[in-house]
């Protein structure tokens, strides 16, 4: 398996050839930190990803026998305002398709995005998460930059919040449609709750999966670019627990690629 490995920052970069590698590669980097974390504490909470440029992760991280499941407890990124579990593209639905329907986790904290009042969820979850801190937080990066649904526009890299409700700006709905969960942009909610950057850096580990070319600008402006609320993706520089994995159509545009 082809890989290249660098740092920028205090961010570790590792690019693989195909999508299928860097997931196969970034399920291996998160399997070993939640069974870290099961040994030394007993337990693990973690933070999972719900987009498709998840699915080659999640499928390898479902598919690791060496996990003990019924010692973690699972958190999420995100949810769409509005809608409901049953969604076809809610995020909780997403990763119960794909992760949590396949393997006995000890529980399951969802993010409502359709309850009634989305402040108070917030800070419901906000609660949760402070009495079980996340070891790991599995995340992607948007095509606008953005880390969970912490768009340009809404990232503030000293957030008193970690979670919120936030505005999703076009770049990012667009992305929803792109990625096939919405048939036409009207059909996008404008609203979301997240988890903000704040939780991500303190969060001790962070395996990052950018696969296709449809991140390579964002990739680009990330990891070359200022680190700057612009791109939000772009402070995960600072967090030196966390490890970006890359297949060869997202680093396309790295000028130190050599791919």
């Amino acid at each position: 398996m082809w890989n290249d490995r660098f740092a920028v920052d205090e961010l570790a970069v590792s690019i693989y050839s195909t999508r299928d590698d860097s997931g196969l590669a970034s399920a291996g980097e998160a399997s070993g930190i939640i069974r870290a974390a099961i040994r030394n504490d007993g337990r693990a909470a973690v933070v999972f990803p719900a987009a498709p440029s998840q699915n080659e992760f999640l499928a390898q991280l479902r598919a690791d026998s060496s996990i003990d499941w019924r010692r973690v407890t699972a958190f999420h990124l995100d949810e769409y305002a509005g809608l409901a579990a049953s969604h076809p593209a809610s995020f909780r639905r997403f990763l119960r398709e794909r992760l949590l329907d396949h393997v006995p986790l000890a529980a399951f904290h969802e993010l409502a995005g359709d309850a009634p009042d989305l402040d108070a969820e917030a800070d419901r979850y906000q609660r949760l998460l402070a009495e079980q801190p996340p070891v790991l937080a599995a995340l992607g990066i948007g095509e606008n930059g953005h880390l969970a649904f912490i768009d340009p526009g809404e990232c503030d890299f000293h957030d008193t919040r970690d979670v919120r409700v936030v505005n999703l700006d076009e770049a990012c709905r667009r992305q929803q449609v792109h990625d096939g969960s919405f048939q036409h942009l009207e059909d996008v909610p404008r609203r979301a709750l997240s988890l903000t950057i704040p939780i991500l850096l303190r969060t001790p580990h962070a395996v990052v999966n950018v696969p296709g070319s449809a991140k390579r600008q964002a990739v680009r402006d990330a990891l070359e670019g200022p680190i700057d609320p612009c791109c939000p993706a772009s402070i995960l520089r600072r967090h030196a627990g966390a490890v970006l994995f890359l297949d060869r159509d997202s680093a396309a545009l790295l000028r130190r690629n050599s791919v």
